[in-house]
């Protein structure tokens, strides 16, 4: 069976994340840096896979949103992760992006590949008005990476049982290059 892709972008093939992807996945939540701003790092198999039923649940409900992989074009591994869901996992709500990268691959631009790209994807597959994003106050490097794509910070809010600052991304201000 094909895989089908999400999104294409110069580097990068995105598609959902699967069951065989369980390995990237562990490897990414048990990781305390690349975890740093997202939440603690969790090295115990079965909650990650608990964590991973969940996000897989959510994207079989919600065809087109949940979590993805983002496979290299030059390599053909996995090098990071990305989500396009609803905010606070509600249908009907805003749609909100976020992305991980395998620290190997970090300080080459994929990152600002992988929101760019799936900010397009929610304008263009969900008429989506406006996409956010929700970063740590810590966490200046996810800030500059939303600001290159044309976010501007919102305000504060709590979500996920985080105060995160709010990105904010209508459809007019994604920038392209």
């Amino acid at each position: 069976m094909a895989t089908t892709y999400f999104v294409q972008t110069p580097r990068l093939l995105i598609r959902p994340l699967a069951d065989t992807d369980f390995d990237l996945y562990f490897r990414m939540q048990a990781d305390p840096e690349l975890m740093r701003y997202i939440r603690l790092p969790e090295s115990d198999a079965d909650a990650v896979r608990g964590r991973m039923a969940t996000q897989l649940n959510y994207g079989a409900e919600n065809p087109g949103l949940g979590s993805m992989v983002g496979i290299s074009r030059e390599t053909g591994q996995p090098v990071a992760t990305g989500v396009l869901r609803h905010v606070d996992y509600q249908p009907g709500n805003d749609l909100e992006l976020g992305y991980a990268v395998l620290r190997d691959f970090w300080g080459r631009g994929l990152a600002t590949e992988i929101a760019r790209a799936l900010a397009r994807y929610a304008f263009e597959r969900f008429d989506a008005p406006r996409v956010f994003a929700f970063v740590d106050p810590e966490n200046f490097p996810s800030q500059q990476v939303l600001q290159k794509c044309g976010f501007r910070l919102s305000g504060r809010r709590l979500v996920y049982d985080a105060d995160c600052l709010e990105f904010l991304l209508e459809r007019e201000g994604l920038i392209s290059r």
